[in-house]
């Protein structure tokens, strides 16, 4: 019986017609993620299992890029990355630049009628889609992060932004950030009334200390996500990868599959020189 072998091909989406690459030049691929060291996760895990008091929503960002999402039927009500669905870990990648309002205002709060002025969140997408708010926030920001006090300049979204993204952006699967956490000012000393609340109770995942590397198109790309799938876990390691065009900003990149019928030909193997059963006995 011959063998069907499946491969990916990254191929090009041109308005109705589909345009394979035959060169990797097309596509760029861009490693979001932020680093984690085993010494942070001890540290972070360590202090949830001596019950220290943690500063959850300041973030934590030496963590590493941070994934949660609220898990129903969970008897200690944690946020579990195991349960996010397979299906969500491959979609659209939208990027919405903030950087503008935060060289005004640092700790900016993104207002519901501020961001309806991007298409991205006044529309619902089309594909499966995880929203990147790009803040701007590099690595030397940290040190606005006072976790002992739970005193923090971080930008971040409003509660009425995140209710109006759950409610009507129906095929926003993840939200992510540059960010240490999504908390802003006015969601930052509540308990219930949370960004992570709203958003993780509506199933939409959130990635948290995305590390933009370069210039990216704001459409157009693709991201796979992948969680380390640990159980009763707030925060764990994510790799975060995006595929993007390189060549217009009109292109988008999509995935396609290609079946190939390989001819039969004798494998390249000693199994088939050597009697294995004769050397054995």
């Amino acid at each position: 019986m011959k063998k069907h072998i499946f491969f990916v091909t990254i191929i090009v989406e041109i308005t109705q017609h589909i345009q394979c690459l035959s060169e990797t030049r097309g596509i760029e691929v861009v490693d979001l993620t932020s680093p984690t060291t085993w010494k942070d996760m001890s540290k972070y895990y360590g202090a949830v299992e001596n019950h220290w008091k943690v500063c959850v929503n300041c973030g934590a960002p030496q963590l590493g890029t941070a994934f949660h999402m609220e898990h129903f039927g969970s008897q200690l009500g944690s946020m579990q990355p195991a349960v996010v669905p397979t299906e969500y870990l491959l979609s659209r990648l939208l990027i919405v630049d903030l950087t503008t309002l935060t060289e005004i205002n640092p700790a900016v709060v993104l207002t519901l009628d501020v961001a309806l002025q991007w298409s991205a969140l006044k529309h619902d997408p089309v594909e499966p889609t995880l929203l990147f708010f790009r803040f701007g926030w590099k690595e030397e920001d940290n040190r606005k992060i006072n976790t002992k006090t739970c005193s923090c300049k971080v930008p971040g979204l409003s509660f009425e932004l995140a209710e109006w993204i759950a409610a009507n952006l129906s095929r926003v699967i993840g939200v992510a950030t540059d960010t240490p956490t999504f908390e802003s000012e006015q969601t930052r000393e509540f308990s219930s009334r949370t960004v992570a609340r709203v958003l993780g109770r509506s199933g939409i995942y959130m990635i948290e200390n995305v590390h933009y590397r370069k210039k990216m198109p704001e459409q157009g790309c693709m991201a796979i996500t992948m969680p380390l799938k640990l159980l009763n876990a707030g925060y764990a390691p994510t790799r975060l990868t995006a595929f993007c065009p390189t060549t217009r900003t009109d292109l988008s990149v999509v995935l396609g599959l290609m079946k190939i019928v390989p001819q039969e030909a004798a494998p390249n193997s000693r199994l088939y020189d050597v009697n294995l059963d004769e050397i054995l006995n």
